[in-house]
């Protein structure tokens, strides 16, 4: 089933105090939506693993660039631990993304690209999105979206004609200077 997701994760219990901002930007490297999420408390640490070593994506100071690429079928969330050092890039597949009266938002279509800072990069939830086809809870044609635009990005990653990273680092020093004027 698709799911609508929201920038802010006001609904992530998981933060307990946060900083959210966000802002719209039309520039010759990128147009469309970025969002911050500073989780100044979380509740609990988050660790994943995608190889031997779990890896944290967030706890206290950690903070999330979120992109929103107009006219673009992903969203591009950048993860920072409490130093400011890149912990990993996660890509989300999805329909759609915009605004509506909640926030900012993306209709997730399961299928996610991770980036690690090493140049490793993993296809996840595949068997997720297989599932959804079968069940009937996406159509053939969101299916086959999902792996085009997958195919897409890895086909990238591997020419090096898409290397999110900087531009998550430019975009947030961009809110710390914002910050620094308030």
């Amino acid at each position: 089933m698709i799911k609508r997701k929201y920038g802010a994760r006001t609904a992530w219990n998981r933060i307990s105090e946060r900083n959210y901002q966000e802002l719209y930007l039309e520039t010759d490297d990128f147009t469309g939506h970025v969002t911050r999420l500073e989780m100044i408390r979380v509740t609990d640490p988050l660790f994943v693993q995608y190889t031997e070593q779990a890896l944290q994506i967030a706890g206290d100071g950690y903070v999330w660039i979120q992109q929103f690429p107009a006219g673009k079928q992903h969203v591009i969330t950048t993860m920072f631990n409490d130093q400011g050092q890149l912990v990993q890039t996660y890509i989300d597949i999805c329909l759609r993304h915009g605004r509506d009266a909640t926030g900012i938002f993306w209709d997730d279509l399961m299928l996610d690209l991770v980036l690690l800072p090493s140049g490793e990069y993993f296809v996840l939830d595949a068997e997720e999105l297989e599932t959804a086809l079968t069940a009937g809870e996406i159509t053939r044609e969101d299916y086959d979206r999902s792996w085009q635009e997958i195919n897409r990005l890895q086909q990238q990653i591997r020419t090096a004609g898409f290397v999110p990273s900087p531009l998550a680092c430019a975009h947030a020093d961009l809110f710390r200077q914002m910050n620094k004027s308030r």
